[in-house]
């Protein structure tokens, strides 16, 4: 039951992040989002994905690797975009 719990909070925790994602190449307006937030959320989630590896917590682990991806394209329109 653990696992699935851990699953779906994974899921759910990464998915929130998408619509950002989308609105800010579909726009090209990044001008209401923290360059420095969102690097700092990057950092965390790495962070969490190490530590998902080193414990072997696969639920951790997929979802900050989706994590790092959308948080990472949400950086590169923020930068491109700026």
């Amino acid at each position: 039951m653990e696992l699935y719990v851990g699953y779906i909070a994974a899921f759910m925790g990464t998915i929130c992040w998408l619509p950002q994602a989308w609105k800010a190449w579909a726009s090209r307006d990044t001008s209401g989002l923290s360059l420095p937030a969102n690097l700092m959320f990057l950092l965390t989630v790495s962070l969490w994905f190490v530590y998902g590896l080193m414990v072997g917590d696969w639920p951790i682990i997929i979802a900050n690797i989706c994590a790092i991806l959308i948080v990472l394209s949400i950086v590169a329109a923020k930068l491109r975009y700026k």
